[in-house]
């Protein structure tokens, strides 16, 4: 009940917070915190962590006894005849009689305590097993809903950056286009180069224009993600330098024991071993305490009040042996250790997955960072060289044409630059991945 009133204010608190379409300033992990706690999917999933843990108490309950209580009404409308043999009592002739009465109305209660019935305790710890194993799901429902937000939020750093940069491009043709239209209206430029000039201003343009509108839904899904109005400002307080870490090794010696891949696998296995057990056990007999009271009123009709009831009682013990359940039982063991044994290699080959994913999620990562760092001072120096020029086209002394040669290296190392951020945050998100953060 406890857990049903957080789960409903939460829900009312997350749905308040989404009703204000104010600015939200947020930090990567206050995006994952939130995308946490007010995502209806991940709510939804922690349901499936109750039922498993509430079955655990049905199961306890197996060991209470089963009262019944039951009553039954009967007339009888032709009453049942009996033939007495000539001679028995005196009487020459055959004769019949009846030991009916008209009505008989019974009130019973019965009463069943199991003894010893094999795979109860076993069922208990099933269900235990089966609670822990659900809650590595939710883990990994949580862990991989931590990635999908990461993921969101970086891609609208990545598209910032892209959008950044073509708004750089696009001033910059700006500024090409003004200088071409001076020395064009002074003949010191030919029509041909100016019209040239216009369109690769008009180019850029169009180009903004589309990474505005990749930014925009890069946005959109960033609020789908972590559950906010749709006319909600959004501010990223992090940027790529913020966001950037060194890789974790301490965690990363503790990862594949921790990982809940592995995790759910041991708890699979354990729940092999238990079910085999079971199949073993259910070879045993049952053993039951049975007892009963019951009243019972015979009469013409139905005047309870007349002294016609008598009581009756009875108590016993009942074992149940299964016998041709066991010749199945011998394949059901089979089963189960074939089950046991394909578990087993799963958990080493998982093991020896996880092993060379964090490995070449690191080499990836390091390899990342360094070309992340090279592109940059590539970017950079372009970017020197570019402005160089750019006075020297301003003052007359170059061409265009030598000018949009440097634009292109700059383009260039601008690009290079952005995939090079891109393979940085796949190379991240990977790393996370493998680490199970």
């Amino acid at each position: 009940m406890k857990k049903l009133i957080y789960s409903l204010l939460l829900t009312l608190f997350c749905g308040t917070i989404a009703a204000q379409p104010d600015t939200l300033r947020i930090s990567l992990k206050q995006a994952v915190e939130r995308g946490l706690k007010c995502r209806y999917d991940v709510q939804s999933n922690k349901y499936n962590v109750s039922i498993t843990e509430n079955v655990i108490n049905k199961s306890k309950k197996e060991w209470l006894p089963d009262v019944i209580v039951s009553g039954n009404i009967r007339y009888n409308s032709q009453m049942q005849e009996h033939i007495l043999p000539a001679g028995i009592l005196g009487n020459s002739e055959p004769m019949t009689f009846s030991m009916d009465t008209r009505t008989n109305s019974v009130y019973s209660l019965d009463l069943t305590q199991v003894i010893y019935k094999p795979g109860i305790i076993l069922d208990v710890k099933i269900a235990q097993n089966n609670f822990e194993l659900e809650k590595e799901k939710d883990r990994q429902f949580g862990i991989n809903t931590k990635i999908t937000i990461t993921e969101s939020y970086l891609n609208i750093l990545l598209k910032e950056l892209q959008l950044r940069t073509a708004k750089d491009d696009e001033n910059r043709y700006k500024e090409y286009l003004q200088v071409a239209g001076g020395k064009n209206q002074y003949g010191a430029l030919l029509e041909n180069d100016y019209l040239k000039a216009k369109l690769d201003y008009e180019n850029a343009k169009v180009e903004t224009q589309k990474l505005k509108q990749n930014y925009d839904l890069a946005i959109s899904n960033f609020k789908y993600q972590i559950n906010v109005q749709p006319a909600t400002m959004v501010v990223l307080t992090d940027s790529l330098n913020t966001v950037s870490f060194s890789p974790n090794l301490t965690q990363q010696q503790r990862t594949v024991e921790n990982r809940t891949e592995i995790k759910q696998l041991q708890l699979t296995q354990q729940n092999n071993e238990l079910q085999l057990k079971k199949i073993r056990q259910n070879a045993l007999p049952t053993i039951s305490l049975f007892a009963n009271y019951s009243t019972q009123f015979q009469y013409n009709n139905f005047n309870y009040m007349h002294n016609g009831w008598s009581p009756y009682s009875y108590i016993g013990v009942k074992m149940s042996l299964p016998i041709t359940s066991n010749i199945k039982n011998k394949n059901n063991i089979t089963e189960s250790k074939y089950e046991s044994a394909k578990t087993n290699f799963d958990i080493k080959q998982k093991t020896v997955d996880i092993n060379y994913e964090i490995q070449k999620a690191l080499t990836e990562l390091n390899n990342a960072l360094q070309n992340m760092q090279s592109t940059k001072i590539n970017c950079d120096l372009s970017n020197t060289i570019y402005l160089n020029q750019k006075q020297q086209y301003n003052l007359g002394s170059l061409l265009y044409s030598s000018l949009l040669d440097t634009e292109k290296t700059l383009n260039t190392a601008e690009q290079n630059y952005i995939k090079a951020v891109y393979d940085y945050l796949v190379a991240k998100i990977n790393y996370d991945k493998a680490l199970g953060m």
